[in-house]
């Protein structure tokens, strides 16, 4: 019996960024919600809505790279503590959990990049 190949590091970020964009997405779109319905100054909300933008922009892209290289997303089940991921990667299927501190640090750190803010 054969064993499944090792996946490259970049396979492992390309399947674990088709989760994480995602929520990404759903974090912005609750802020978006958020501000309008407080008033804030639609600066923000455009700037947001810009980032909305861009991260699909870069989701769509990644969704075509890893079509190309034989990935795909099988399930995504957001559980309590954790996101469980079943993936094919080369015809071999894999599993993935990330707990949900590591996904919230990962957005935070992707926001505050874009932001060009600092985190310590």
């Amino acid at each position: 019996m054969s064993t499944s190949p090792l996946q490259t590091e970049e396979e492992l970020l390309s399947v674990k960024d088709c989760v994480i964009l995602p929520i990404l997405l759903d974090v912005l779109e609750r802020d978006i919600r958020s501000m309008k319905h407080t008033g804030i100054s639609d600066y923000y909300v455009f700037h947001l809505q810009t980032i909305q933008k861009i991260t699909f922009a870069k989701l769509a892209e990644l969704k075509r790279s890893c079509r190309a290289r034989g990935i795909a997303i099988l399930e995504t089940r957001r559980q309590k503590h954790s996101v469980t991921i079943r993936y094919r990667c080369r015809g071999y299927q894999h599993d993935m959990e990330l707990m949900w501190d590591f996904v919230r640090a990962d957005i935070q750190m992707r926001l505050a990049e874009t932001f060009h803010i600092r985190l310590e």
